[in-house]
């Protein structure tokens, strides 16, 4: 599956934000799930699942009559796709473009702050062969600074 097919519609996203919580569930724990946040008639979650199934974000077993359904894909790996479309799209690949505006829209309170700044840390510069500097992320994987004007397909 390419990085651009990652993308989810926001009803998508919140259903597969329920099966991520859940880790497998039912069609009723779905809806039951994000019935908070929005009504959807049982035969809607239905055929959404049965979507993201057929995009690859999901499969399924029976059981008793039951499909209960459970990621393919991780959060982290969509949610990551999505920020980073997100951020060549709008942003221009900018992280600090990024960062900024986050901070602008609002208030950052003493505690966030820490946390943000302990979460930075994490972030050991790695020197590596040439000029470059890499991070790695908290997870462990390495990243590369973002530079103004690369292609975006690299």
């Amino acid at each position: 599956m390419t990085e651009k097919k990652l993308a989810l519609a926001p009803v998508e996203l919140m259903l597969m934000k329920a099966v991520w919580r859940l880790g497998k569930a039912t069609v009723q724990e779905v809806r039951d799930a994000v019935a908070e946040e929005r009504k959807l008639a049982y035969t809607t979650v239905l055929t959404m699942l049965r979507t993201l199934e057929e995009k690859g974000f999901l499969s399924h077993e029976e059981e008793s009559r039951r499909y209960i359904y459970q990621p393919i894909i991780s959060e982290e790996k969509v949610t990551g796709t999505m920020l980073k479309d997100l951020l060549d799209r709008v942003f221009d690949g900018s992280r600090e473009l990024l960062l900024t505006r986050l901070f602008e829209l609002g208030q950052v309170d003493e505690d966030e702050l820490k946390l943000l700044r302990q979460k930075l840390s994490q972030l050991e510069p790695l020197r590596t062969e040439g000029s470059e500097t890499q991070y790695r992320s908290p997870h462990g994987r390495r990243r590369q600074p973002a530079r103004p004007g690369r292609p975006k397909n690299e």
